[in-house]
């Protein structure tokens, strides 16, 4: 995890001293909207979708957490509700880190200290350029950046989640996400098979991703 890298070992083997391992299935609640954390977690292996949901049901999905990623850091800080629901999309291994060791290891280790800081800074931004991809961009706009985005390699990419929990995380429907993968498929720009998506053209998706080709 980024904010342990330059820690010195004696510190992190006093934070792991306190820190515990939590198994959750898939499909479980890791915490739910409202209640009071005094910890915060590290996904070892698996996802965690967070996420909040209207009275009527519907979700939007603020975050898809992976394997060597963290949430609820503010949490630790703040005592204030918690203001997201956590679910496992699957079989997850968590770290969970209470907030009363990382305090300690705050006051110890400046390199800790700076660690978490820069995780924090790049949180607020990808939140701010999420905000912009909302009210600033198409739908179309917003699924072929995101394609981009998963293609680490250049042309493969693999969708984390169910296209629903996708969908819900790029603020459209189902039914619209699949409709513009569908675009995308005949413009030769992607293949799509199931969750896997080679991008045959990155060039021409970029480019959809700005608002150019027909868009």
């Amino acid at each position: 995890m980024p904010m342990f890298r330059q820690v010195s070992r004696p510190h992190l083997a006093e934070l792991a001293r306190h820190a515990r391992v939590q198994h959750v299935r898939r499909g479980a609640t890791i915490c739910r909207r409202g209640e009071t954390l005094s910890c915060f977690f590290g996904v070892a292996y698996g996802l965690v979708k967070l996420g909040l949901r209207a009275n009527g049901g519907e979700e939007k999905v603020l975050r898809l957490v992976g394997a060597g990623e963290t949430f609820g850091e503010a949490l630790v800080f703040r005592e204030r509700p918690n203001p997201l629901q956590a679910v496992a999309l699957a079989d997850t291994m968590l770290v969970v880190f209470p907030a009363q060791a990382v305090n300690a290891l705050l006051e110890h280790d400046v390199n800790f200290a700076r660690g978490l800081l820069g995780n924090l800074s790049e949180r607020l931004h990808n939140l701010v350029a999420e905000v912009e991809a909302c009210t600033l961009f198409s739908a179309r706009q917003r699924v072929a950046a995101y394609l981009e985005s998963l293609a680490s390699d250049g042309e493969h990419a693999r969708l984390p989640a169910t296209k629903t929990v996708i969908a819900a995380r790029l603020g459209v429907t189902k039914e619209t996400f699949s409709r513009l993968l569908r675009e995308l498929a005949n413009q030769g720009l992607i293949e799509v098979e199931k969750r896997d998506i080679v991008l045959r053209n990155r060039a021409g998706l970029a480019q959809v991703a700005q608002g150019g080709l027909h868009a």
